[in-house]
């Protein structure tokens, strides 16, 4: 089976690396599922099976879930044919944990996408391009602290577990990939209620529209609002003239409830 480029396939080949992936998922109850999302040739699918023989798989290739059945044999897991962009997470059963290598033009949208689900999702393990997931680990203060970061952050705290070489992979990339997870807060919608979400983050991603112009001159339409941001900004113990990447989730939290 030939790499497909229009779907953006690079098959990991690397025995090691897919185990590791596969015990980074958190043990499961009962109740819980688990779902992977692109498996392509099933290098990482075969060790999830061993922890998990009833998970759920995505893959939009029919190619490829050819080989998956071929690969993986008899057993209770389910391959559901679709665009992972277009499927209903819900036809596997809540509450997930997913996992996946996730192709790289379409890594953010399917991070989007799993994580506004929220407390549906337990646990999200992906690998990206590692230049991707420094951008969602990132701190206040960094360069590449951004919208992905203060995204990823408010449901959770995100953290690489692992870089993996281009050389694991199968056609070999020209990026290093990293394996990051997150662990999802518990009871998010007392966080923030749900139906502010989508405002929230139009709030976040209006704020780094202009991420080297002042958090005031962004959000501001006119003088007096410009002067409400400042204050609301020294209410929250920041520099009045701070810039976008200078906030974490928690500061922009406070500057949206503030606004």
């Amino acid at each position: 089976m030939r790499p497909k480029k229009h779907l953006g396939q690079h098959f990991l080949t690397a025995p090691t690396f897919a185990r590791r992936i596969a015990e980074a998922v958190p043990e499961k109850t009962d109740k819980e599922n688990v779902l992977e999302i692109g498996p392509g040739k099933g290098a990482l699918s075969i060790y999830l099976k061993e922890r998990f023989p009833d998970f759920h798989l995505v893959e939009v290739d029919s190619e490829a879930i050819e080989q998956l059945r071929a690969k993986l044999g008899e057993g209770s897991y389910t391959i559901h044919h679709a665009d992972v962009l277009e499927f209903d997470f819900s036809t596997t059963g809540f509450p997930l944990h997913v996992v996946g290598n996730l192709p790289y033009s379409i890594g953010a949208m399917i991070i989007k996408k799993t994580l506004l689900l929220g407390n549906n999702i337990l646990s999200c393990t992906f690998m990206v391009q590692r230049e991707v997931a420094e951008r969602i680990v990132s701190a206040p203060h960094s360069k590449t602290n951004g919208f992905l970061s203060i995204f990823c952050s408010f449901f959770g705290t995100p953290r690489i577990l692992f870089h993996v070489p281009p050389g694991a992979f199968f056609p070999r990339p020209n990026v290093e990939s990293s394996v990051f997870q997150i662990i999802t807060d518990k009871e998010l919608d007392k966080k923030l209620e749900p139906s502010c979400w989508e405002p929230f983050f139009s709030f976040v991603s209006k704020g780094f529209s202009q991420r080297r112009k002042q958090l005031s001159k962004v959000l501001g339409n006119d003088q007096a609002t410009k002067e409400k941001i400042r204050n609301h900004l020294m209410q929250l113990g920041l520099d009045p003239l701070s810039r976008p990447e200078d906030l974490g989730v928690n500061e922009w939290l406070s500057l949206f409830k503030l606004r």
